[in-house]
Order: structure tokens, then C-alpha cells, then sequence
């Protein structure tokens, strides 16, 4: 983010030293467009800022696994997180607040596919470099639900975090969850973006 004012900053100087050389009107359409430019990028940065700061991914997470029934009743839902994200932090604070006596909630982080092991839940960040639908393949039977965020993903996962217009909202694909054996209520299923 810090990057991204810098070369905010020495554009400006550049169209700055630009305007001097040239006549005032075309100074000021220069100015005017360039103005556009910086804002519409300040927007698009901080919106993605604010999405990717998976304040909300817990929450949404969270109501995943509530309003989902495995095939067995669960009293115990472990939630692995694949390789390094900010995100595994959010989901141990939220297991620590939302577990009770009927449903605990584990968080586990795995660093490759390799670790993975007897997880209901399994988050894979945008940033990961292992192949998703590999992964999806290899669990293929095991009833787990498999969440993304990236839309090239979404055939292989469940549930998939996407931003529309500046919202987080989630991706739904019924044929993953069945082939997951995981039922999804109607209430996730109407709020969420039904994937065919």
C-alpha cells in the first residue's frame, strides 16, 4: 500500500513538471485526467485492502459450517488453512469465540497438500502455489468442504470468496458440496452466487 502512494507521488511530480513545460489549457486536461486516474486506482486499491484484510472470512466461515451438515453429526469441526495467511489467525480467534459444548472448532495450518489429513474444512488462499483441483481430486469421498478465493477455482471448491463491487460475497457450487456428501441449507444457498 505504501508502494502504491510513492508512485502516486512521483507521477504527480512528473505530470507536475510536465504542466510547466506546456500551455494552461492542455495543463489543466492533463491535470484532470491524470486526477482521475490516482483516484479511481486509490479506490480500487483500498477496496481490495479492505476485502483482503479477512476481517469478515471467519464470520462467513463460521455460518459455512453451521448451516452445512456433514454426513455424520458433528460435534467437532476441524478447519485446516493451506500454507501462510492472515486469515488463519481470524479463524483461531473465532474458533476460541464460537466453540461450545455441542460444536468445537480447530484450527490447523498445513504447509503443503501432503499434510493435510482428517480436516472437515479446508480454506486454500489465493496465494497458494499448489494446484487446487489436484487437491480437490486427492479428496474426492473424505466430506470435506473445500473454500477459495479465486474465481479460476471455483469448479473445485465449494465455497468460493469473490468481490462485486467492492462487497465480499461467496460463490456457491452445489455439485462440489454434493460430491462432498455436505448438505447446504437454503439460507446459505440463497445469499450466496449460485455456481452451475
Amino acid at each position: 500500500m505504501h508502494f502504491f502512494w510513492q508512485v502516486c507521488f512521483f507521477y504527480l511530480n512528473f505530470v507536475e513538471n510536465l504542466i510547466l513545460k506546456i500551455d494552461t489549457t492542455m495543463a489543466r486536461i492533463l491535470s484532470l485526467i491524470f486526477f482521475c486516474l490516482i483516484m479511481n486506482l486509490a479506490q480500487i486499491v483500498l477496496a481490495q485492502s479492505n476485502v483482503r484484510n479477512y476481517a469478515h472470512h471467519p464470520i462467513y466461515i463460521y455460518n459455512f459450517c453451521k448451516f452445512t451438515q456433514w454426513p455424520a453429526v458433528k460435534t467437532e469441526i476441524k478447519i485446516g488453512v493451506l500454507g501462510n495467511s492472515p486469515l488463519y489467525e481470524g479463524l483461531r480467534r473465532m474458533a476460541a469465540t464460537k466453540s461450545t459444548y455441542n460444536l468445537k472448532f480447530i484450527v490447523e495450518k498445513y504447509n503443503n497438500p501432503n499434510d493435510i489429513k482428517d480436516c472437515d474444512v479446508l480454506f486454500i488462499p489465493f496465494t497458494s502455489p499448489f494446484d487446487v483441483k489436484d487437491i480437490a481430486q486427492k479428496l474426492i469421498g473424505k466430506n470435506v468442504m473445500i473454500i477459495t478465493e479465486d474465481e479460476k477455482h471455483v469448479r473445485d471448491a465449494c465455497f468460493n470468496f469473490v468481490v462485486k463491487e467492492g462487497k465480499l460475497m461467496y460463490q456457491v457450487n452445489k455439485q462440489q458440496c454434493n460430491k462432498a456428501k455436505l448438505k447446504v441449507s437454503t439460507k446459505l444457498l440463497s445469499l450466496g452466487i449460485i455456481v452451475d
